[in-house]
């Protein structure tokens, strides 16, 4: 008996999809479902036949032979045979259209009603249609709106919903989050698609091709579609801040949770305790995708930036071949092929056998006997890389990490108080450890500390020794979840 996926769908489902005229079964399928968007009832079957056939007869040449294997794929009033081929040129667009219609219908993706008064009508699979939207999606060219999910969140957060039924508030916030991280994900991986077809082009030395992959495609659909609307974005930092603060204060409202629970039991039928934690973790989950926008923005600039290096390297080998280190390379070693004398005899060289590389190899600089590669110590080399992992580690010791932040915070009183600027700062030395806890606090989910504004109606900052600082709180909160200040 099948599981999963296929204990839904029909076991041919995909079957069109890949046969010789899938190309003509997806958009067959665009066709139906933007039909499907413009009515509200069902689709009577004449309106499906009718713009099928439009379509084959724009499409007629580029139909793949199939065998016909659908009995009964004609209906009354169709030709009363057909050939094998789709092909073939005595078979009319109406015949045709209806042969990819039940086609359709027998894989599942369609079905087909007649209603009391003998009009048949074409309906749309409960299975099918976020396959058929995807198509669709796919069809009209993927846009990412990215600025939608974080006004999403927000509004649904902290407007008047959460109040009265914050159950379905947060489930929905929580699939915005995560349509958030996964949107970015896809495109700091899609950068990567391009980054591969570039090499490509640049290896069949075709350089029209490299400049329409870069100017054409990537620019057109990277850049202007998503990187640029998501880099001129400011809703991730204007609204971020005021999400985790209502965050917080909702895993604090014991009321809230227990009235959100107790709703939110009615939808999955298990105990108000599980409803609670299921809420709580959610909401937990939202605050780290939002900090996590932040290194996947990192990210893609990284991405994006070599791409555009290698798009501009490559172009530069093509225009000036001289003028980057790969051209000159790739000149010397055609000179050397084509036996240009005058350039070989310019060239000279000298290799070692060396385990490794460090600053001080190129110290090497004298002659060896032919054939005595045993005259060389890696003693100076052995030297140079224990003495940089000293420094390495000595720098790791110094630096201020999470725990030591958060130590710091806990000698200033954490553990019995909330922790405020004036107190915190007070020297250059203070001021640095304090801008270290605000960015673990703002970007890091297992920082000990979590940050709370004093009062929206305040300026937003105060002055704490000779700094200018944001006016926040920095509130200790134990593994269980509990807050100083409040009950565990």
């Amino acid at each position: 008996m099948p599981t999963g996926v296929f204990s839904v769908l029909p076991g041919n489902f995909f079957s069109l999809l890949a046969s010789v005229n899938r190309e003509h079964y997806a958009a067959l399928l665009v066709l139906y479902y933007r039909l499907f968007q413009e009515n509200t009832r069902g689709l009577e079957r004449e309106l499906v036949v009718r713009e099928f056939m439009n379509y084959i007869a724009l499409h007629r040449d580029s139909l793949a032979e199939e065998s016909d294997d659908t009995s009964g794929d004609e209906t009354p009033g169709d030709e009363a045979r057909i050939e094998d081929s789709v092909t073939d040129g005595h078979t009319d667009e109406r015949t045709l259209a209806s042969r990819f219609l039940k086609r359709l219908i027998n894989a599942g993706w369609l079905g087909e009603e007649t209603l009391a008064d003998f009009t048949k009508v074409i309906n749309i699979t409960a299975w099918g249609k976020p396959f058929m939207k995807a198509l669709t999606d796919v069809d009209g060219g993927l846009k990412t709106e990215y600025e939608s999910h974080v006004v999403t969140v927000y509004s649904l957060l902290c407007g008047e919903t959460i109040k009265n039924d914050g159950h379905h508030a947060v489930l929905r916030a929580h699939e915005e989050a995560r349509s958030l991280i996964d949107s970015l994900k896809v495109l700091s991986q899609s950068i990567k698609g391009y980054y591969d077809k570039l090499n490509a082009e640049a290896v069949r030395s075709k350089a029209a091709l490299v400049l329409h992959e870069h100017y054409d495609l990537y620019a057109g659909e990277v850049l202007d579609r998503a990187y640029k609307r998501l880099k001129t974005s400011d809703n991730v930092s204007r609204y971020r801040q005021s999400i985790f603060k209502q965050a917080a204060e909702l895993l604090r409202d014991e009321e809230w949770l227990d009235t959100s629970a107790g709703k939110y039991m009615r939808i999955l039928q298990i105990s108000r305790e599980e409803c609670r934690e299921k809420l709580k973790f959610m909401l937990e989950e939202i605050r780290d995708d939002l900090r996590s926008v932040d290194p996947l923005e990192d990210e893609i600039d990284r991405r994006n930036a070599a791409y555009s290096r290698s798009s501009t390297e490559i172009v530069k080998a093509y225009i000036e071949p001289d003028s980057t280190v790969a051209g000159k390379i790739g000149m010397l070693i055609k000179a050397i092929h084509d036996g240009n004398d005058e350039v070989r005899s310019g060239i000279t060289h000298g290799l070692y056998r060396v385990s490794f590389l460090s600053p001080s190899t190129l110290a090497f600089r004298f002659r060896r006997d032919e054939e005595d590669f045993s005259a060389v110590s890696l003693k100076h080399d052995l030297e140079a890389l224990s003495e940089t992992e000293k420094e390495f580690m000595e720098r790791m010791r110094r630096r201020l990490s999470i725990k030591k932040i958060g130590a710091w915070l806990d000698k200033q009183g954490g553990k019995e108080k909330v922790l405020i600027p004036e107190e915190l700062i007070t020297g250059e030395e203070a001021y640095i450890r304090f801008v270290y806890a605000l960015l673990y606090g703002d970007s890091r989910s297992n920082f000990s500390y979590t940050i709370e504004e004093k009062d929206e109606t305040t300026s937003g900052s105060v002055r704490a020794a000779d700094y200018v600082v944001p006016d926040i709180r920095f509130r200790r909160h134990s593994r269980d979840g509990s807050a100083v200040g409040q009950k565990a």
